[in-house]
C-alpha cells in the first residue's frame, strides 16, 4: 500500500529553502567589493605555503591579516590589507612556529598579487626546519611532597616530544595542581628551559618547593541576609570537610553547589591561609539575587503538518516561605492547527511545581508537580491531568537520580471516524487504556530517571557527554490503566573543533512491552520525527492507521531507534548554522526497530538565531531513503506501508 498525504510541501519549495540555506552558508560565491584606497586593497585570498607540521588555517587565525571570507555571503564584510600589520604578521608567523617547537622556522617569501582593481591576493612562503625535541625533563624537590608525586601521574612534556610552550607551561600547572590538591597550599614551582636550536633539542627543569601541608579550617560565609548562613555552610560541607587535608579542587565544586541553590546572583569561594595554625579557611562570599522571577513572551512552532502559536508566561519564587523552597507556576495558551486533518483548537498547558530541599538529611529532596493540559493530536483531542510525586536524590552535579510516582488521566475525544460502523461508543484500543470508559485513558506508573552529566554548559554545550535512562513500570489499578514496562536510554556527546565549530552526536533507543493487556496505550508508545529525526515531520515516523482512503494517522510503535550527527558553527553575531545527518526507525514490533537495515536517513542544514524569547530555529532536511512507514490494523498487525514526503521543513521560536 502506498499513498501520499495531502498538504505535503512541493519538492520545488523545499529545494528553494535549501538553496537559501546554502547561500547563507556560502556555497554560492559572489565577487568581492573593490577597495577605494590603493594603499589598502581588498584581500581576496591569503595563502601560506610550506606548512606541513603546522595547520595553515589555525596559523592564519592568529594573524591580523585576513582574507575576505567566501562563506556567509549574506553577512560578510570585506577585509582590507594593512601594510604595517602585514609586516608584523611575518614576525608573528615565526613566533607561532617557535611556540610549537620549530625554532629554525623562517619566512622565505612574501608577495602581493594583484587580483583586479582594488583587490589583492597575499602569498607567504615559510621554511619550517626541523623540530626541537625534549632531551631532558628534570623535576627536583617533589620528594618532599610524596602525596603530590603519587597524585601527579605523567607530566604532559616528556623526553622525545616536540618542545612546545603549551606543554612546557602545562607541566608547571600540573605540578602546582597536584600539590594544591594534596594539602600544599603555598607550594611554588619554578621552570627553566634550555633551548639549543643548533642541536634541535631542549632541556626542561622544574624546581618544586612544597612548603608545609595544610588542613581545611571552618567554613566562613559572608554576604548572606535572607538565606541562613548555616544553610550555605551546609551546602559547602557537602564537598569540603573541615579538618581534612586541603584540596584546592574542592573549592570550585563547593562554589558550583552553592550556585545550584539558585538564589544567588554571585558566589565566590576563596582560600584564606592561616600560617600559624597551618589551616585554610574556605571563604564563601555570596550576593543574593531577587527571589522572584517573571517571564513572558510569544512562542511559535511551524511545520507544514502542524502550527502551534502561543503566549508563554511563568512565575518562580526560589525561597517561597523560606528554607530555599522553590515554587514555579507556568502557563502556555494558544491555538493549534493541523492542516492535513482539518483540525484546529485551543492548546494550553498550566503547571505548578514545588521543590522542598533536604527532606531527608542533605541528599534527598521532595518534589510535587501538577499539570492541566489541552491538546490536539492527529489521532485524538484530549484534556489531560497529571500528577508526579518525586524524590530527587542529589549525589552531585554529575549524577542525578529521580524516582517518582505518576498518575495521568487523558480524556479523549474527536475520534468517531475510527470506530466500527454502528458502534461509535467504542473507540479503538489504539487510543485508550483498558478501562470502564473507552474514552478515558488512565496511566499509573512508577518512573526512575538517571542522568550522568559531564557537559561544560547544559544550554550552549561545546564539549562533554550526557547520558540518561528513563524506566517506567505501568500498573493497572482496579481495572484502570495498563501494566507495561518502558525503557528509554539516550546518549549525547559534544566535541569542540577549531573555528568555534561544535560536533554533536545523539542516539536513543526505546522499548515498551505490555504485561497484561495486549496493547499499550497510545500515550505510552513511541513516535519520532520533528526535532528527533528532521527528515520527517513531528510524529510522522511512526506506524500509521488508515482512517480514510489516502489519510494516515500515527499511532506509535513499541520500538524506537533514532539519533543524529551534527556540526554547529557560528555565522555572524547571534546567527549560527548547522549541518546534520539524522537517522530513525519506529516499528510496531520492538525488535524490528533495532535492525540497522530498517533505519531511515536524512541530511540537511539549519540556521539558528538567538533572541530574548529563545532561539529561532530553521531546518531543511531531505530523506535519503524511500521514506516508508508501516500501516497497521486494529490489532497492531502490519498490513502495508505508506510513503512520507521526501523533504521536511521546520521553523520554531522559543524553547519547547
Amino acid at each position: 500500500m502506498s499513498a501520499r498525504r495531502p498538504g505535503h510541501p512541493a519538492p520545488s519549495a523545499a529545494l528553494l529553502l535549501a538553496a537559501l540555506a546554502l547561500a547563507a552558508s556560502g556555497c554560492f560565491a559572489f565577487p568581492f567589493r573593490a577597495s577605494d584606497d590603493p594603499q589598502r586593497p581588498t584581500v581576496t585570498d591569503f595563502e601560506i605555503r610550506g606548512t606541513n607540521a603546522i595547520d595553515a588555517g589555525e596559523l592564519k587565525s592568529h594573524l591580523a591579516t585576513q582574507a575576505s571570507s567566501r562563506r556567509y555571503v549574506v553577512f560578510r564584510e570585506e577585509q582590507y590589507l594593512d601594510p604595517d600589520a602585514f609586516a608584523n604578521d611575518k614576525q608573528r608567523i615565526v613566533r607561532y612556529y617557535q611556540a610549537h617547537g620549530y625554532y629554525a622556522a623562517r619566512v622565505v617569501s612574501s608577495e602581493l598579487v594583484p587580483d583586479g582593481e582594488g583587490r589583492v591576493k597575499v602569498r607567504v612562503g615559510v621554511e619550517e626546519g626541523p623540530p626541537t625535541r625534549v632531551s631532558l625533563v628534570d623535576v627536583t624537590g617533589l620528594e618532599g611532597a610524596p602525596e603530590a608525586a603519587q597524585r601527579l601521574g605523567q607530566l604532559p612534556i616528556k623526553v622525545g616530544d616536540v618542545f612546545t610552550d603549551a606543554a612546557y607551561d602545562q607541566g608547571r600547572a600540573d605540578l602546582l595542581a597536584a600539590l594544591g590538591a594534596t594539602g600544599y597550599a603555598k607550594a611554588e614551582v619554578t621552570q627553566r628551559a634550555e633551548v639549543d636550536p643548533s642541536r634541535s633539542e631542549a632541556r626542561v627543569h622544574y624546581a618544586v618547593t612544597p612548603g608545609p601541608r595544610y588542613r581545611f579550617g571552618s567554613i566562613f560565609v559572608a554576604g548572606a541576609a535572607a538565606i541562613p548562613r548555616s544553610r550555605i555552610r551546609e551546602e559547602a560541607e557537602r564537598v569540603i570537610t573541615p579538618g581534612t587535608f586541603y584540596d584546592a579542587t574542592e573549592l570550585p565544586k563547593a562554589q558550583a553547589g552553592i550556585v545550584d541553590l539558585g538564589v544567588f546572583g554571585g558566589v565566590r569561594v576563596t582560600p584564606s591561609i592561616d600560617e600559624a595554625k597551618q589551616t585554610v579557611t574556605p571563604v564563601v562570599q555570596v550576593r543574593e539575587a531577587p527571589f522572584r522571577t517573571i517571564r513572558a513572551g510569544p512562542s511559535l512552532d511551524l511545520t507544514l503538518t502542524r502550527i502551534d502559536a502561543a503566549m508563554v508566561a511563568g512565575w518562580q519564587h526560589r525561597n517561597w516561605l523560606g528554607g530555599l523552597r522553590r515554587l514555579s507556576l507556568d502557563a502556555r495558551a494558544g491555538w493549534a492547527f493541523l492542516p492535513a486533518e482539518s483540525k484546529n483548537g485551543f492548546a494550553g498547558l498550566f503547571s505548578a511545581d514545588l521543590l522542598q530541599p533536604s527532606v531527608i538529611r542533605k541528599l534527598l529532596d521532595f518534589n510535587i508537580h501538577g499539570e492541566l493540559q489541552w491538546g490536539l493530536e492527529p489521532l485524538y483531542n484530549y484534556r489531560a491531568e497529571r500528577l508526579r510525586i518525586g524524590f530527587p536524590l542529589r549525589v552531585g552535579r554529575i549524577f542525578t537520580f529521580i524516582p517518582s510516582v505518576n498518575w495521568e488521566i487523558y480524556h479523549l475525544s474527536g475520534t468517531p471516524s475510527l470506530a466500527p460502523p454502528g458502534s461509535n461508543s467504542q473507540v479503538l484500543l489504539f487510543q485508550t487504556c483498558p478501562s470502564r470508559d473507552p474514552n478515558l485513558c488512565v496511566l499509573s506508573y512508577f518512573e526512575q530517571r538517571f542522568a550522568f552529566d559531564l557537559r561544560d554548559d547544559p544550554i550552549n554545550t561545546t564539549t562533554g557527554v550526557y547520558l540518561t535512562l528513563a524506566l517506567q513500570e505501568g500498573v493497572s489499578v482496579r481495572g484502570n490503566g495498563s501494566a507495561y514496562v518502558r525503557y528509554l536510554p539516550e546518549a549525547r556527546a559534544f566535541a569542540s573543533l577549531p573555528g568555534s565549530v561544535v560536533a554533536a552526536a545523539r542516539a536513543r533507543v526505546g522499548v515498551v512491552n505490555p504485561l497484561s493487556a495486549p496493547i499499550v496505550p497510545v500515550v505510552a508508545t513511541f513516535t519520532s520525527g520533528g526535532p528527533n529525526m528532521r527528515g520527517y515531520y513531528t510524529q510522522r515516523l511512526s506506524p500509521m492507521l488508515q482512517d480514510t482512503p489516502g489519510h494516515f494517522i500515527p499511532v506509535g510503535g513499541y520500538g524506537l531507534l533514532d539519533g543524529s550527527f551534527e556540526l554547529r558553527f557560528p555565522i555572524y553575531g547571534a546567527i549560527g548554522g548547522a549541518a546534520f545527518m539524522d537517522f530513525g526507525n519506529v516499528q510496531a514490533v520492538a525488535s524490528d526497530a533495532l535492525k540497522i537495515q530498517n533505519l531511515q536517513w536524512a541530511a540537511g542544514v539549519g540556521l539558528r538565531y538567538k533572541t530574548p524569547f529563545g532561539p529561532i530555529r530553521v531546518d531543511v532536511a531531505r530523506r535519503l531513503g524511500n521514506g516508508t512507514v508501516q500501516v497497521v490494523d486494529r490489532s497492531n498487525g502490519v498490513i502495508g506501508a505508506t510513503t512520507e514526503p521526501r523533504f521536511a521543513f521546520g521553523f520554531s521560536i522559543g524553547e519547547f
